[in-house]
């Protein structure tokens, strides 16, 4: 180990000075993408494409939509479920009608 003792004038700071010098060309070449899908649709800059944006949006009309008609859900509901007991209901004499015919059989 040594020691620097400099009595004249102090030592100068180190400083630790770092840049990134990653490269990844799949998002350069998404970005590219972008910007020309943003041209073609004449939009400006500010107005650039966000992934997910076109969901969310038509996810939240979709929300106020059934806040403002809450009676259409609940008959959407009820058609389902009696749909369901209808399915079920045939199913099982179906299946009974099935189990008769093949046990008479023998």
């Amino acid at each position: 180990m040594g020691f620097s003792f400099n009595f004249f004038r102090p030592t100068p700071h180190k400083v630790f000075h770092y840049e990134p010098q990653y490269y990844d060309p799949k998002k350069e070449a998404m970005e590219e993408r972008y910007a020309q899908l943003n041209e073609e649709k004449g939009k400006s800059k500010d107005d650039k494409y966000i992934p997910g944006k076109y969901i969310r949006a038509h996810m939240r009309n979709d929300v106020y939509k059934n806040k403002k008609e809450p009676g259409k859900v609940i008959v959407t509901r009820l058609i389902i479920l009696i749909s369901l007991v209808i399915l079920f209901a045939i199913a099982f004499y179906l299946a009974d009608g099935l189990g008769f015919i093949l046990t008479s059989s023998k």
